[in-house]
């Protein structure tokens, strides 16, 4: 079953049978905070999976054409919850791959025009926040590319994350009621006393007619897939942070390895769904022999 965060909490806190004297409520969410963090190191499961895109529009201004020396090259901006790269592709308006980036290079080998490269047709580099592709977006690809797609492993919302108090929101269901002066309650507004179409403004909502009236709104909790489907990972966690704040090595050292254990169970048991239903080929990379 699925728990709050503050029911997270409170499971933390009977696990580790320290009341708040010894153990505040901050220093629990410090350590379930470090406990997500640890997790995201390790854990490589199809929940964590994600995919951005990247228009043609930005793609195009992103783009540095090439010349006599250098190939062209295309700079994009990473997103900022990005843990692991899986794929590099451009795709077209029909979501067909036009090509793929399957080349990792490091940065000195990118830019130097000597150095050799396994395909010249694409390959790719990190830089900071910034993955570079060469030759550029729409440049030596088959077909006729649209966007560029990154599916990557994902660091996932904070525990304690909410939806935006917002009309959109408010329409897919994913406010609750709450009263004024709440931490996070904002106010929507609606016309004609019906309650089923939110404005954000007063002003808003008097331009459609009728009556006026309001209500304050909290913003539910986000899914977050360790908290409301893994929390026996979020608990081992930080209980061995708690343990090591509260200097007792013996069970810091204990908790870390069930904590362990159950990142090792959750990785064994995707592996072994992604390898079912067929025969697996398998492309071996640096990143697993490094």
């Amino acid at each position: 079953m699925a728990l709050t965060y503050t029911e997270l909490v409170a499971l933390v806190r009977d696990w580790s049978n320290k009341d708040t004297a010894v153990l505040s409520d901050a220093r629990i969410q410090d350590c379930l905070r470090y406990a997500a963090d640890k997790s995201y190191r390790k854990l490589r499961v199809s929940a964590l999976e994600n995919t951005i895109t990247y228009n043609s529009t930005s793609l195009e201004a992103a783009t540095t054409a090439g010349n006599n020396l250098v190939q062209s090259k295309t700079e994009i901006t990473l997103p900022p919850d990005l843990i692991q790269f899986i794929e590099i592709r451009e795709i077209d308006v029909n979501e067909q791959t036009t090509r793929v980036f399957n080349e990792k290079t490091d940065l000195r080998t990118f830019n130097d025009w000597t150095a050799n490269k396994y395909n010249y047709n694409a390959y790719w580099a990190r830089q900071g926040n910034i993955v570079i592709l060469s030759p550029g977006f729409n440049d030596a690809a088959t077909g006729s590319p649209d966007k560029v797609e990154i599916h990557y492993y994902r660091r996932l919302p904070a525990l304690d994350a909410k939806y935006n108090v917002t009309p959109n929101n408010f329409t897919a269901g994913l406010l609750d009621t709450s009263s004024q002066g709440v931490t996070g309650a904002v106010q929507l507004y609606f016309y004609s006393n019906t309650g089923t179409t939110a404005y954000a403004t007063q002003a808003e909502a008097t331009a459609q007619g009728g009556s006026i009236t309001n209500a304050y709104y909290i913003g539910k909790l986000v899914y977050n897939w360790l908290r409301d489907d893994n929390e026996r990972v979020l608990l081992m966690g930080a209980l061995a942070e708690a343990f090591a704040y509260l200097q007792d090595d013996d069970q810091a050292q204990k908790y870390m390895a069930m904590f362990i254990s159950e990142i090792d169970e959750l990785n064994a048991e995707d592996n072994k769904r992604n390898a079912s239903g067929g025969n697996v080929q398998v492309s071996y990379s640096a990143g697993g022999l490094l």
